[in-house]
Formats: structure tokens, C-alpha cells, sequence
């Protein structure tokens, strides 16, 4: 397999706001770069939200699905089956370049010249290989049906304040079992997985106009300044960065 067969195809993809892609699969690997807003790609195991100037990998055979927030722009590289496996079997955020961008954009041009498509390919190659892994926010799905439950009934009401031990009563486990299996299968404890998601649906909100002030009331904060201090400490950047055009944060 030479380099520039590792591409199988590029494409630029353009969602309107609450529009999907619907659950699928395919046997190439495929990475998906963030241009334009914000949105959920939801796998199995995993609700990751992408924002512009990430991109995630995502490997061949797995099932995904992507949830616009707003207006959404994504590039997207799929790869031969064969590239697939050796870029890796697991999911993981990447930190996406200008220059990932640019050669992008470039092999997407109409008409282009078989050889400069070629030269394309192997510095796309070459630039995916060198991305470095980036933190995205998400959260791990359990696949435990009880704590599943849980996690489910928490990303539809946001808002839900029962406790661990009215949770055991409800699915029909101890809140010993429950707390246990938090931690197991989510990395996370209890509180921490429902402060989680609640951020992640805060950044879509914000995406989708809402004012700092009300999201930081809404999650418990104190005060703005006191939820944005959170949010640079989890995701680096400040909320209305994090959500910015790919083009207002390149270099």
C-alpha cells in the first residue's frame, strides 16, 4: 500500500442547526475536523462534543452518529481499511493543524491534477500522523444496564437531583453496587458523571446563544466567573473560545 492510497476520500459536510446523522457504519476509519459550531458525535460508549478546531478519530466498524447544535461545518478523512488498523482502534481527540485545514481544503478542489492530488494524500498522511491527542469533552456511557439507566434519565432531564440511594431503589441496586459501578465503568464518580454531562449540554446551550450567566445559575455556580474558571481548568480555553470559528482560532 503506498501512502497516498491510505486515502480513500475527503468530504466537507454542512449541517443545519438539531439536524443528524443518523447511527451507521463502515469499515474505513474516518476523522472528523471541526470547522464551523458544535456537535455531538454519540458511539456506543462515548457522547463526545467537538467544537471548531478538534477533530476526532474514529475508528472502522464502529457505530456513530453525529448531532448538530448549531450551524456545523466538518472536513472529513476517511481512510483505506488497511490505514484504518494501523492508525488505531479507539476513538481519541485530536488537536487539528492549520495545515490539516489547508491540505484539505486543497484535495477537495474540483478538477485537481491526479499528481497533485498524490502529493496531497501523502502529506494528509503524513499530518495525521503527527496530530497531537487533544482532551474532548465527553462522557463514558456504562454498559451496565442499571447504571445505564441513570446515565440515560440524567442526559434527557438535566435537572434531575435524586440522590445514589433513590437511584439503587429505582433500578434495583444498592448504592454501594451503583457508586461501585460509577467508578468502573465510567472513570467517574456519581456527582462527577452528572456534573459532567451537565457541562457538556452548557457548551450546547452556549452554542445555541445562551448567556454565560445563566448557564453558570443553572449548573450551581456562584457566579460567572466562577463557572468559567471551571471550565478553563476542564477544557483549557475559556467558554466563548471553545466555541469559536476554526478560522477565528488558528494562528
Amino acid at each position: 500500500m503506498t501512502i497516498q492510497q491510505a486515502i480513500e476520500g475527503l468530504r466537507q459536510l454542512k449541517y443545519i442547526p438539531g439536524s443528524e446523522e443518523p447511527v451507521h457504519q463502515h469499515e474505513q476509519g474516518q476523522m472528523i475536523y471541526m470547522l464551523r459550531g458544535v456537535a455531538k458525535i454519540v458511539t456506543p460508549q462515548h457522547i463526545w462534543l467537538l467544537s471548531p478546531g478538534r477533530a476526532i478519530w474514529l475508528p472502522g466498524g464502529l457505530s456513530h452518529g453525529l448531532q448538530a447544535i448549531d450551524h456545523v461545518v466538518t472536513q472529513n478523512i476517511y481512510l483505506t481499511p488497511q490505514a484504518s488498523r494501523q492508525f488505531g482502534s479507539h476513538c481519541r481527540g485530536l488537536a487539528a493543524t492549520p495545515l490539516l485545514h489547508t491540505l484539505i481544503t486543497a484535495g477537495l478542489e474540483e478538477g485537481i491534477l491526479a499528481e497533485r492530488q498524490a502529493l496531497i494524500a501523502a502529506l494528509l498522511n503524513d499530518e495525521l500522523s503527527r496530530l497531537p491527542t487533544s482532551m474532548l469533552c465527553h462522557v463514558i456511557l456504562p454498559r451496565d444496564r442499571r447504571v445505564r439507566q441513570v446515565c440515560d434519565t440524567l442526559c434527557r432531564e438535566l435537572d434531575h437531583t435524586a440522590t445514589l440511594s433513590w437511584w439503587g431503589q429505582k433500578v434495583g441496586a444498592s448504592e454501594r453496587t451503583l457508586a461501585r459501578l460509577f467508578r468502573e465503568e465510567t472513570n467517574l464518580s456519581f456527582s462527577e458523571w452528572r456534573q459532567q454531562i451537565r457541562l457538556l449540554e452548557a457548551v450546547c446551550n452556549l452554542a445555541r446563544g445562551a448567556a454565560i450567566g445563566k448557564l453558570a445559575h443553572e449548573l450551581g455556580y456562584a457566579s460567572a466567573s466562577a463557572f468559567i474558571a471551571m471550565f478553563r481548568k476542564k477544557l483549557g480555553v475559556s467558554p466563548l473560545r471553545y466555541i469559536q470559528t476554526a478560522g477565528d482560532i488558528a494562528p
